[in-house]
């Protein structure tokens, strides 16, 4: 049996105002790696002809002769999987549908493919390859929750490793915070699900042997349960650059909350996880409160900030607008709360309201959704929110965000936060210093990356700015180079897609 699985592109782009859009140089590539398709892929038996495609990184095969095409997508996937659905049936080909967006919304996708896979694919798996066997598919699979210790090891074997700078772990499913906006609580519950320490390491090794020094630990809130992150710390420590391994740089997603424990962020220093990614959102204790943000009140983010970088991680971080108490200066002031920051890479989002979350139950009762029935199935792949707004039009307030992602990220202000950052880092243990030059997963993107910076007056401002900082502070040298690549990537994915801003801005008013 043949069988092709695809992560659809994502609709990345000017209007999606993120970070880890990926731009095609000579060859395609992606910052982070789709660990959807190679987890699906290893409930397959061995017997199963496998072809795997991230659409980030090559083109889909329409001409594929498998007879079952299966394509996972969350949110930012989901138009183009539909595309890519209605191909393959066009062609007679059993279509199947799973993912994080299916889950949530799954009579979106009714029609549109012979099966849909609802909720985690784990505690179905038995059942879908043994009908799939038989060709007796049902219209729906629905799972539950799935204990993460028993999942087979990622199909890494199968992906195009060479063009992706991380590699992906899941290392827990679920949050137990409350954020009205958020869409995973829903799809993953708030009971968090660790995969066991043990685990973890063998899908270090496994990426690691796979060419990987950059790997993403992938984790709705790494640092919630205290007891279980010391734990996975101490032992990411005991393996991380020993054993004469090369050091391996690990990054995740926390809340700001992690500045309250210093134990945990030195534990982070020894284990090599020097990349945060932190939902800092707005510094707008009113916008706090009716998000349910709480986790970030009373708090001087600021500062926080500062001693999480201090401690030896870098942080990036989230940036929204459009909460029903901004008012039309609250561009400015996230220009000023972001510029005061120890933190480059900054992903500027505007409040949409995602279905089946609390937010969306609320617009909808209030009559605030758009009537376009697209971008409220949708919402979250580009600068328009599906909410109308309190104190501005939807015009402002995706014009307000275009300004603000041009504003952070125009390259004096970028020098300045490179700046503060430097000024603040801890280096990495000395164990944990990459000395080698050998080879690794995604250096070929990063050398690309830098030499097309380099063609351009201000991209290489930056890129001068930052050698200058690198030769001064020699010890956190692999620190800012994947900050300065994932700088480039933003910068060059506005440059080139700001020929949108006039048709997309005028596309509502």
């Amino acid at each position: 049996m043949d069988v092709y699985l695809i992560a659809p592109v994502p609709e990345f782009g000017r209007d999606t105002l993120i970070s880890d859009a990926s731009l095609n140089l000579d060859d395609r590539f992606t910052l982070m790696a789709a660990a959807g398709i190679v987890t699906v892929a290893a409930f397959f038996d061995a017997d199963v002809n496998l072809t795997l495609c991230d659409e980030l990184i090559e083109d889909v095969d329409f001409a594929n002769p498998a007879q079952v095409v299966c394509i996972s997508m969350n949110v930012s996937q989901a138009r183009r999987g539909i595309e890519i659905a209605q191909a393959f049936k066009a062609l007679g080909r059993t279509v199947v549908m799973g993912g994080a967006h299916v889950s949530l919304a799954p009579e979106v996708f009714e029609g549109e493919a012979d099966c849909l896979v609802i909720g985690e694919f784990e505690t179905t798996a038995e059942e879908f390859m043994r009908d799939l066997r038989t060709g007796t598919l049902k219209p729906r699979y629905v799972g539950g929750k799935a204990d993460m210790a028993l999942s087979p090891l990622p199909r890494w074997d199968l992906y195009r490793n060479e063009r992706v700078v991380s590699g992906v772990i899941q290392t827990s499913r679920g949050c137990p915070f409350e954020c009205h906006f958020c869409d995973v609580i829903q799809y993953l519950g708030r009971t968090q699900r660790h995969k066991p320490p043990e685990r973890v390491i063998e899908e270090c090794q496994l990426l690691y042997d796979h060419g990987y020094r950059n790997i993403s630990l992938s984790d709705d809130n790494f640092t919630v349960y205290r007891k279980r992150t010391r734990e996975l710390l101490e032992v990411l420590e005991t393996w991380n650059g020993r054993n004469n391994r090369e050091p391996v740089q690990f990054s995740t997603q926390a809340s700001i909350d992690i500045a309250r424990d210093q134990g945990v962020m030195d534990l982070c220093n020894q284990a090599g996880v020097r990349d945060i990614f932190i939902g800092i959102e707005t510094n707008s204790d009113e916008a706090l409160q009716e998000s349910k943000k709480r986790q970030n009140l009373k708090q001087d983010l600021v500062k926080q900030t500062q001693a999480v970088v201090k401690s030896g991680i870098v942080v990036s971080s989230g940036m929204m607008i459009g909460f029903d108490s901004d008012t039309l200066n609250c561009f400015e002031r996230q220009f000023e709360f972001g510029m005061a920051l120890p933190v480059v890479t900054i992903r500027v989002t505007v409040l949409v309201a995602p279905v089946a979350t609390p937010l969306y139950a609320t617009m909808k009762a209030e009559g605030r959704l758009v009537e376009d029935s697209n971008e409220v199935s949708f919402a979250g792949t580009d600068c328009w929110t599906n909410i109308i707004p309190k104190n501005m039009t939807r015009k402002q307030l995706a014009e307000g965000a275009i300004w603000l992602v041009d504003a952070l990220f125009e390259p004096d202000n970028v020098i300045k936060r490179f700046e503060h950052v430097a000024s603040l880092l801890k280096p990495a243990p000395e164990h944990l210093r990459r000395h080698s030059k050998a080879k690794i997963a995604g250096s070929g993107v990063m050398l690309k990356l830098m030499r097309s910076g380099a063609k351009d007056p201000s991209a290489r401002r930056v890129i001068d700015a930052v050698n200058e900082l690198t030769r001064a502070r020699p010890e956190i040298a692999w620190d800012l180079s994947p900050i300065l690549v994932k700088y480039l990537n933003t910068y060059f994915a506005i440059k080139r897609s700001s020929m949108l801003r006039s048709s997309q801005i005028e596309r509502v008013s």
